[in-house]
């Protein structure tokens, strides 16, 4: 004979919620307090799959949440506003057991509105000896990570525009608002994975060696990351390679000798990356484009033509317009790009420029990682005519 015991069932849906107490450990960043806004928690139930997301009004050293009993996976977001950026803020606790009242913590942390690679110095005006005569070879770039995740660098390709910030032209067809017209293209090779940790630079050299054997206003760079290296066509002018720097990858470049960033600061410089889908000779058959221009000169109005290799700017991560201060005649990327521009001299022939550099302001240091400031604007963005140091963002 079989018996039945009959309980008063509870509707689940009036399961009783328990309290979750949650430190909450902040970046800590430097000279700046945090103002935080739009906080909120999305909670997600493991064992239902349910996602319950609460508003948090002030976000202080500890947050407080009413959750049904389960296993939770919690993610807190929030926007911060700085001085001279807006941040988003994150906050991640995985598996979190809710049984009964419950205290815990969570840890956030800060990354960029533009987070990810930015250019942080462009060194191209080269330096002199002590005697006052040019030295090349010395000229560097520095890229940097600008977010709070690790990044593959592997296929990032450095740019320098074909067209100059003190030359303006009519141009036929006028490419600017959706390409970058290139005269340099060097990529670091896509072979094997480039990891490289959150505040972490990239120094990218012309030749990786101590220059200050040669000449004592010069740098040690021959702990450079890469180098670019050209095969020149004249035997009177041929590049160094040094065997313990890897090289660039070459997609193109203007001249059949060797390769320096233009030393009077006039053209613009970018990063970026191509398609997958998309190798070097499909690249350099598809982008090529031969154009016209009007140049006027003192000696007359002359119709011209040129080639140039375009670069979509959907591929662009960052960049920034050169120009001495005094020279201006337009920008040759778009605004969305650059709406700005920076130098290190009034003009071209400014004897000054040697050994100075652009480099980018830091926004704020976070937890001892600078988070470098990125507005699209290189006038606001950049420091003028600072003494150049490739180990600045060591």
């Amino acid at each position: 004979m079989l018996g039945f015991v009959l309980a008063a069932c509870q509707p689940h849906d009036v399961e009783e919620t328990v309290e979750v107490r949650l430190a909450v450990k902040l970046p800590k960043v430097e000279g700046q307090q945090l103002s935080v806004s739009n906080c909120q928690v999305s909670a997600k139930e493991l064992n239902m799959g349910s996602i319950t997301t609460l508003a948090v009004e002030e976000l202080g050293d500890t947050i407080a949440l009413s959750l049904k009993r389960g296993y939770y996976d919690l993610e807190l977001r929030a926007t911060v506003c700085l001085a001279n950026d807006t941040m988003q803020l994150r906050g991640y606790r995985k598996g979190l057991a809710v049984a009964a009242q419950t205290t815990d913590s969570i840890v956030c942390t800060l990354s960029g509105g533009n987070a990810g690679w930015v250019i942080a110095e462009v060194f191209f005006a080269g330096t002199q000896t002590p005697e006052g005569k040019n030295y090349i070879g010395d000229k560097y770039v520095v890229l940097y990570n600008n977010s709070n995740d690790t990044l593959d660098a592997n296929g990032l390709v450095l740019i320098e525009s074909k067209l100059k910030n003190t030359s303006k032209y009519t141009l036929t067809p006028d490419f600017r608002n959706k390409h970058i017209g290139a005269d340099a293209l060097y990529r670091i090779p896509l072979d094997k994975p480039y990891r490289i940790a959150p505040g972490k630079r990239i120094l990218l050299v012309d030749n990786a060696m101590n220059h200050t054997e040669a000449n004592t206003n010069s740098f040690d760079l021959s702990t450079a990351d890469w180098e670019w290296y050209d095969q020149s066509t004249n035997p009177k002018i041929t590049d160094v390679d040094n065997p313990d720097v890897p090289n660039l990858e070459k997609i193109y470049c203007y001249t059949l000798t060797i390769w320096g960033p233009n030393n009077q600061g006039n053209t613009s410089f970018a990063i970026g990356r191509l398609p997958d889908t998309l190798d070097i000779n499909q690249y350099l058959t598809q982008y090529k484009l031969d154009y016209d221009y009007v140049n006027v000169t003192s000696a007359g109005t002359f119709n011209m033509s040129a080639t140039t290799y375009l670069f979509p700017n959907e591929w662009v991560l960052d960049a920034v317009n050169l120009c001495p201060s005094d020279t201006y005649q337009w920008l040759v990327v778009d605004l969305s790009l650059d709406a700005g521009y920076t130098y290190v001299a009034a003009t071209g022939s400014d004897k000054t420029r040697f050994g100075k550099s652009v480099r980018r302001k830091t926004s704020v240091t976070i937890d001892q990682r600078r988070v470098l400031q990125d507005t699209n604007n290189s006038t606001d963005d950049f420091l003028t005519a600072q003494t150049a140091d490739p180990f600045y963002f060591n």
